[in-house]
Formats: C-alpha cells, sequence, structure tokens
C-alpha cells in the first residue's frame, strides 16, 4: 500500500524524535522515582503517546516477503528478537561487574531469573528492548492480516476493531481469564492494541505523505491543534493522581489514551515535516534500534547515579536543563556502539542477509517439516492464502 524503495526523510526524523522522547523519558522516570513532581507532567505527556508513536511507525515499513507465511515469520524473528537476544547478552556481561562494584556480591539468581525471562518474551535483563518483543508479536498478525487490506478504509476500520478490542482485552480481567498463556506471555495481550496502531500506520501512510506536503503555515496551525488535544486529553486520562500510561504493562488508563496517542503521532509527524536537512539527523534515524538497546544500559547502570549526583530534584527548570542534557550526551555516547556493532554483527541487528566480518549472512529460515501443516491451518483459521 506504500511504496518502499524510497527513503523519506520526514520518517528519519519522527524516529530522532522519538527516540530522543525515549531518552529524555526515562531520565524523568528516574528523577519522578526520587520524589520530585517537578516535572510529572512532561513525564504524563511523553508517555501518553511515544510508544503508539513507534509502533504507528513501524507500519511504515511492513512489507511482505514472497515466501510462505511460516518463513515470513521465521524473518521477522530474526530482524527483532536477535537484537532482543543481543543487547540482552551484552547487559548481561555488564551486570557482572556492576553488581560487583555497587553491592561488593554478585545476584547470581536474579540474574538467572533474567536469563529465563527471555522464555517468556520479557527481557528484563535490557528493559527498553521490550518493544521488539512486542513488535514481533504485533508483525505476526501483519504477516497473516495486513495482505487481506486493499483501501484505506479497510485499514482504518481492521485497525480500529483491534485498537478497541485490544483496549478491552487489557482492561477487563474477566476476559483476560479466558486466555491459558499468562498475561504478556511474549506480549500476545498488548499485541492486540498495539496491532491496530501497525496497521493504521500502513495503512493511512500515503495520507501522510500528503499532508507533510501541504503549506507550512497549515502544518504550523495543525500543530498547534494536535497539541492543544494531546495535552488536553492527557489531563483527562487520569484514573488516579499520578497515573501515567505504560503500554509495557498494558495501562492505558481511559479511552482518552486513543486521543492524546493520536494527536501525539500527529503533532511529531508535523513537526518532523519542518525540520530542514541534517547529516546526523538521517544517521540517527538509521540506527534507532542501536540506540533503543543502548538507552537500557543507561537506564540500568547510569541514569540513576546521574541523577543523584546532580540534584536540583525540586527545580523543574534543572530537571528539565539536566534530563535534556543527559539525553544528548547518552546519545552521542552510543555513536562508538553504533559503529562497532553496525560494523561487527549486522546480521543480529535485523540485517540477517548481510555479510559480516565475524558472521555470515543468515538465510530465511524455511521450516520445510512445518510448513505444509501450518499453511494448512492459516487456511482453515482465516482463509489465508501466500
Amino acid at each position: 500500500m506504500q511504496e518502499k524503495k524510497r527513503r523519506f526523510y520526514w520518517v528519519d526524523v519522527v524516529k530522532v524524535i522519538g527516540i530522543f522522547l525515549v531518552f529524555y523519558a526515562h531520565i524523568l522516570q528516574r528523577t519522578y522515582r526520587s520524589s520530585t513532581d517537578a516535572i510529572f507532567f512532561q513525564y504524563k505527556l511523553i508517555y501518553a503517546f511515544h510508544m503508539p508513536l513507534f509502533f504507528f511507525l513501524s507500519g511504515f515499513f511492513f512489507k511482505k516477503v514472497k515466501d510462505s507465511k511460516l518463513t515470513e515469520i521465521g524473518i521477522v524473528f530474526q530482524k527483532r528478537i536477535f537484537p532482543v537476544f543481543l543487547f540482552g547478552g551484552i547487559s548481561l556481561l555488564i551486570w557482572l561487574p556492576y553488581m560487583q562494584l555497587k553491592f561488593g556480591a554478585i545476584d547470581y539468581s536474579f540474574l538467572l531469573s533474567g536469563v529465563l525471562s527471555y522464555l517468556k518474551g520479557q527481557p528484563l535483563l535490557n528493559g527498553t528492548v521490550w518493544f521488539l518483543v512486542c513488535l514481533f508479536t504485533t508483525e505476526i498478525w501483519a504477516v497473516l492480516l495486513l495482505s487481506k487490506i486493499k483501501t484505506v478504509f479497510q485499514g482504518v476500520l481492521i485497525s480500529s476493531f483491534f485498537l478497541y478490542f485490544g483496549y478491552i482485552l487489557t482492561a477487563v480481567p474477566e476476559i483476560e481469564a479466558f486466555f491459558i498463556l499468562p498475561k504478556n506471555f511474549w506480549y500476545l495481550h498488548e499485541s492486540f492494541l498495539v496491532f491496530g496502531f501497525f496497521s493504521m500506520g500502513y495503512s493511512t501512510f500515503r495520507w501522510l505523505r500528503k499532508i507533510v506536503a501541504i503549506n507550512p503555515i497549515w502544518r504550523i496551525a495543525l500543530i498547534l491543534l494536535f497539541a492543544w488535544l494531546t495535552a488536553w486529553s492527557v489531563h483527562l486520562n487520569s484514573p488516579s493522581k499520578d497515573y501515567v500510561v505504560v503500554m509495557k504493562a498494558s495501562m492505558h488508563g481511559n479511552l482518552y489514551f486513543f486521543i492524546s496517542a493520536f494527536s501525539g503521532i500527529l503533532t511529531t509527524v508535523l513537526i518532523a515535516s519542518l525540520i530542514p536537512k541534517f547529516k546526523w539527523i538521517e544517521y540517527l534515524g538509521k540506527n534507532t534500534l542501536i540506540l533503543l538497546g543502548t538507552n537500557g544500559f543507561f537506564m540500568s547502570f547510569f541514569n540513576s547515579h546521574a541523577i543523584s549526583w546532580l540534584g536540583h530534584q525540586e527545580s523543574t527548570f534543572w530537571v528539565t536543563f539536566n534530563a535534556l542534557w543527559l539525553s544528548v550526551l547518552t546519545i552521542g555516547l552510543s555513536v562508538p556502539m553504533i559503529e562497532v556493532l553496525n560494523k561487527w554483527v549486522p546480521q543480529l541487528l535485523g540485517k540477517p542477509q548481510i555479510e559480516g566480518p565475524i558472521l555470515k549472512a543468515i538465510s530465511p529460515p524455511q521450516f520445510l517439516f512445518l510448513r505444509e501443516k501450518f499453511d494448512l491451518l492459516s487456511e482453515k483459521l482465516g482463509n489465508i492464502k501466500d
């Protein structure tokens, strides 16, 4: 439904804004835990839309592979879960000396439980890459269903169904109880709602391309409108005093969640369309996956120490200022990791088909022994054909 070969600069800008918000919001989160209300609204505002933004954005890049659906899912596993294991392994190597230095001993039971959590699709050793696990499960839905979408209207209709069903599923324990699997095993429950954002991005990409090309004056007017709508709806999505949307925990609040999510997405897209070209934005835009993983390192091993050392936790100005420059600093410190990982293990970073100095290109899995049964099951369940 959208062009795949051309790279759109404004999409890179959206990705960079989104990943910056991840770094910035995680610093605010640590600061808020340390007792201050000074930045609560910023924290609440960003969490209201920054993860829906990434799932919506991911829909732009979906394309059907000309192979069996089981092989498609295998390719998605390579692209999404290999990075999860990579960043988990690096985190494990950091946890060992970190615990020894901080606590004087290594808690092997903690590390073992962290490793075993990956069997449940819960990457506890590097928490930020939960997004990739949820995206993997979501893209299974995409492989099975998106080929059926022929028009924007169909896409919006299917997206709306999954958004509402996913919202109800994660909000009503009685419905959730019908699932045999525990809540968010491989983020299955959350993937229903996430697929709504994903397929909405996939379906409306052509529309967005037209919107970002309108007169800049109109775009600025729309930015002001959607920014106001985001802030207004965030205030109303408050089931409790300190409530914050956390998609990782399937905490969405009330139905105002959808207004703040989509208005925040549109605000970000429109802002991105006004940003002039910079090579460093293109560079970061191409490497947001690695930045997601490195943010997990800083969350676990750096942010809390930096925040404690800096102080000024009751001042909105200082908290904001410190969060901004710490975000820039940690993104900058991630660049060497970007260079090293891209050079040595690109196959583990969503590019399994690339030859590298350590690993050879990884072929798409064929699953010949399972393909016939899987395709038969797919046809029975949804009359889905390759």
